[in-house]
């Protein structure tokens, strides 16, 4: 172990951390992260006299997704006590943006992994606990955290199939590091399965489930408690959304779409780019103008004073406001499996949307657990899909029976966090 972690620290002071910074000069965001751990430094003591007398607990996320899973974890053990001090860390920078100041008591970069380094800043911060959620685990903080007898907490956790992590020459360096967790909290009995090639613990792997269905279960029960967003002047019997696409789910996507809305006159549809370039969006107007059909965009028509669209194609060019469109769509069309990976599917799923995506999706637990109930739906070019939206678009009693299953999926998970707090509190006597 020790031998691999100094091999490991040279490369990455070497490597790494080099073409970080010089990666920075030209990428905004990894700048962002790189001035961020800089200016970070000179907060760290202001937070550790904060935390005094204090329970510390640390929780790790990479970015957003794995943030909203830490969510109902950090709640229900900010409602159980009351002399709790919460630190997040992250990776990226859009997790430190979307950390709420009401939900913890402190938000850092994850510094370096350096050993010395992160033996420096576990032993300032004194955590009775560290929970890392779902996978982001670095070696140099793990031998740390071990050095400081400081247990380790892999929450949400998931290792697919296909993951290189438990495969070849990475699957004995990770039996190597993994072997000072204490304990891993798996999403599924399978995926318990994968992680005992280099966990081979069976009694610190405990399945629980992913904390992130309570946070989307509860934010679900808050949009559906609220009156419902109005997009479109004239309501059709159809609404269909596209959330979080990218140009490549858009080259089989779009025509499929075109081709459905020539042939149908109830239909709606709701386009949510993933990134709000303005050269993105003007080239889906210009393809669907193409084609005869007029789209306006949210920051155009809700400044009206009906704050709706007289058109049929609604495009979302602000953020924050998925999860509440998802409330008024029948069915989803969720964007990132024709690239890297899909994105969240719970989230159309617990508002009774039957969900469609590309064929890079064995990322996402639930998305694969729900085309199992046909509730979901992969395709993996523009035939197949305009094959499964015809049918869900035409066929309301099956549309209406695919959501309905999707919803008692995301249900059925409920109470990890529940399980993930309780194991937690032991530490904290």
């Amino acid at each position: 172990m020790y031998i691999f972690i100094v091999l490991y620290t040279i490369v990455y002071c070497l490597l790494y951390i080099p073409l970080f910074c010089f990666a920075a000069l030209w990428n905004k965001k990894i700048r962002e992260g790189l001035l961020g751990r800089i200016y970070q430094i000179k907060n760290i003591p202001s937070i550790v006299t904060a935390s005094n007398n204090k329970k510390v607990i640390l929780i790790h996320s990479a970015s957003v997704g794995e943030w909203e899973q830490s969510i109902p974890i950090i709640k229900q053990l900010k409602q159980n006590h009351t002399d709790l001090y919460i630190i997040a860390t992250f990776f990226s920078p859009s997790g430190m943006r979307h950390a709420k100041k009401t939900d913890i008591d402190a938000a850092l970069y994850l510094p370096f992994d350096v050993v010395f380094t992160a033996y420096f800043f576990l032993n300032k911060i004194r955590p009775a606990v560290w929970i890392i959620s779902k996978y982001d685990v670095w070696p140099g903080f793990v031998c740390a955290a071990h050095m400081r007898n400081i247990p380790i907490l892999l929450c949400s956790a998931e290792l697919a199939q296909d993951s290189t992590r438990h495969k070849g020459i990475l699957a004995y360096i990770n039996k190597l590091f993994y072997s000072h967790i204490h304990t891993i909290f798996p999403v599924s009995e399978e995926y318990k399965q994968h992680f005992m090639r280099i966990f081979p613990f069976p009694e610190r792997l405990i399945v629980a489930g992913d904390a992130r269905y309570d946070q989307i279960i509860q934010k679900a029960e808050q949009i559906q408690s609220q009156p419902a967003i109005q997009l479109f002047a004239h309501k059709k019997q159809v609404t269909f959304i596209a959330g979080s696409i990218w140009p490549a789910d858009e080259k089989h996507l779009l025509p499929a779409i075109i081709k459905i809305f020539k042939q149908r006159n109830d239909l709606q549809l709701i386009l949510v780019p993933h990134e709000l370039h303005e050269n993105h969006i003007a080239a889906i107007q210009k393809e669907l103008l193409q084609a005869n059909i007029v789209s306006e965009r949210y920051t155009e028509f809700s400044k009206k004073e009906t704050d709706c669209t007289t058109c049929d194609v609604a495009i979302i060019d602000t953020i924050g406001m998925l999860a509440k469109i998802y409330h008024i769509s029948d069915v989803a069309y969720v964007g990132g499996a024709f690239s890297t990976g899909v994105h969240n599917v719970a989230e159309p799923a617990i508002l009774k949307n039957p969900v469609v995506f590309g064929p890079k999706h064995i990322n996402s637990y639930e998305a694969i657990q729900l085309q199992k109930i046909g509730a979901a739906f992969s395709v993996t070019n523009e035939e197949e899909c305009y094959a499964i939206l015809s049918k869900l678009i035409a066929d309301k009693e099956y549309r209406e029976h695919c959501g309905k299953n999707a919803q008692q999926f995301v249900l059925a998970n409920k109470g990890a966090s529940s399980t993930i707090v309780r194991y937690v509190e032991q530490f904290l006597s």
